[in-house]
């Protein structure tokens, strides 16, 4: 939605380093098309919104199938990032420097080459090549060199959940020894991989996602048409062992086809943030080449209470925020209502048994984009619980693409007909509020996220471009829609 190469075919996995006030965006990336990943892309912005594009800082060598991303860190005065190569199917972790953050040189492999070790890794399992991807570096607990998180897979366990994370070391950011995992084996499948780690307080959260969820492991879906997630794993020292916390939901979770699938963390100030990519049609990922269509997806701010890490809304993205659009309520226009009443302040109140929808007489850019604003609150009909939300119109009339939350927690994504509704992705989150939720919608072509009181709800790739109006939606109740204001997208 933020950002995609002008000057390579397409990105993938995005990390952020933030330095002297710069954003510097590394992303991985295609010379071309019809191959696989075969560089690491730079980009920069002062306001973490928009981004100018530098190009290709690395390519993969001659010899190399194809390359991985990794994570930048400082070492000494130097700044450093890895990187993977492929070779015969067998991944090893290379190293690049840079005085600058802007131009980069590759660090010779007899200097800083990291392989796996065969004492706790393997070569290769049933359903699994050898993986030894991404170093995530963090500063060593003990106060003396680095600590790093690899994707990894076990030599032992039971067959299929040998996923697991392994430690490295180094005493100078730069030459790392292969330690233990710190995921036990056990509980995550073969491909799961890391997205990063970080340190708050007294403890250690990881980003773990799946791209796909197998048979036999039912509890990782989220809901039932989850196909991938981010998981958020919590540990007491940077040893390990980490594990899901059974209060912790899923940060991405993804249905359909993939709409997003991977996260990593981005320290920046005084802030912690979370970058990831987000996927503009959705189809399966896990092993199609090439990925074509993906952006560089709203920075998040990542809170955590009580131990459990959540995403919100970054103030940072107001950036992206342009000029207010017409938002006039006076030719509301209602279908299937059993009650409309147009307030004087602006409000629209919807009565609705059944369900209906009250559109504005308005048509906005959405290929340019827009951020929707508005406070629902509803009042049930009956003992079955209000829904409210917003519908944004397709090409023919009370057609489009519905996005609700009922009083009972359930959030839902689906296509509507004005009577039926096809429910595509869907998450358990706060319940609408008696006093009202403040829904926010980021729209830009096909992609949408979903902000409800400034909380991440869902991410979501539509069909196509929205062209017809926008509207709200009413189901087995009384809501009242208030404060609406709707912007255009200054990308």
């Amino acid at each position: 939605m933020l950002f995609s190469s002008t000057t390579n075919s397409t990105l993938w996995d995005v990390w952020l380093y933030h330095e002297n006030g710069i954003h510097h965006l590394f992303y991985l990336a295609n010379s071309r098309p019809d191959r696989p990943w075969d560089g690491i892309g730079l980009a920069t912005s002062t306001d973490g919104v928009h981004f100018a594009d530098h190009g290709m800082i690395i390519t993969k060598a001659p010899d190399a199938e194809y390359l991985g991303a990794g994570h930048t860190w400082k070492a000494g005065d130097k700044y450093v990032f890895n990187f993977s190569e492929s070779r015969n199917g067998r991944l090893e972790i290379f190293f690049a420097e840079s005085d600058d953050l802007l131009h980069w040189r590759r660090i010779p492999a007899e200097r800083s080459v990291s392989q796996a070790s065969t004492e706790w890794y393997a070569d290769e399992t049933e359903i699994s090549q050898q993986r030894w991807d991404n170093i995530w570096v963090n500063p060593d607990a003990s106060g003396d060199g680095f600590f790093g998180y690899v994707t990894a897979v076990a030599k032992d366990g039971p067959a299929g959940l040998r996923g697991t994370c392994a430690s490295v070391t180094s005493p100078d950011g730069i030459v790392f020894t292969t330690g233990a995992p710190v995921i036990e084996p056990g509980t995550w499948p073969d491909r799961l991989e890391i997205g990063g780690t970080t340190r708050v307080g007294e403890q250690y959260f990881m980003f773990a996602a799946l791209a796909e969820i197998p048979l036999g492991l039912d509890w990782a879906k989220h809901h039932s048409q989850a196909v991938g997630g981010v998981y958020v794993l919590r540990a007491d020292a940077q040893e390990g062992p980490f594990e899901l916390d059974p209060n912790q939901p899923p940060v991405l979770v993804s249905s359909m086809g993939h709409h997003t699938y991977f996260a990593r963390f981005y320290p920046c100030g005084e802030e912690l943030l979370v970058a990831h990519h987000s996927l503009e049609s959705r189809r399966f990922i896990a092993t199609v080449m090439p990925k074509m269509g993906t952006w560089m997806a709203p920075l998040k701010k990542a809170e955590i209470t009580d131990g459990i890490l959540s995403l919100h809304w970054w103030t940072g993205n107001d950036a992206m925020l342009g000029r207010d659009l017409p938002r006039t309520v006076d030719l509301v226009e209602a279908r299937l209502a059993q009650s409309l009443t147009v307030g004087s302040e602006g409000s629209v109140t919807v009565e609705a048994p059944l369900y209906a929808h009250a559109m504005m007489p308005f048509r906005y850019d959405f290929a340019q984009g827009a951020c929707i604003e508005a406070t629902l609150r509803g009042t049930a009909y009956d003992e079955r619980p209000v829904a409210a939300g917003i519908i944004l119109e397709g090409d023919q009339s009370w057609h489009g693409t519905v996005l609700t939350l009922d009083a009972a927690g359930r959030f839902e994504i689906g296509r509507t007909n004005g009577y039926s509704f096809w429910d595509e992705d869907g998450v358990s989150t706060t319940p609408l509020r008696a006093d009202g939720s403040r829904f926010r919608v980021l729209v830009r072509g096909t992609f949408v996220e979903v902000y409800i009181d400034d909380v991440l709800t869902q991410c979501f790739a539509l069909d196509d471009v929205p062209r017809g109006r926008l509207g709200f939606v009413a189901a087995a109740g009384t809501v009242t829609v208030s404060d609406i204001r709707v912007r255009e997208l200054s990308l």
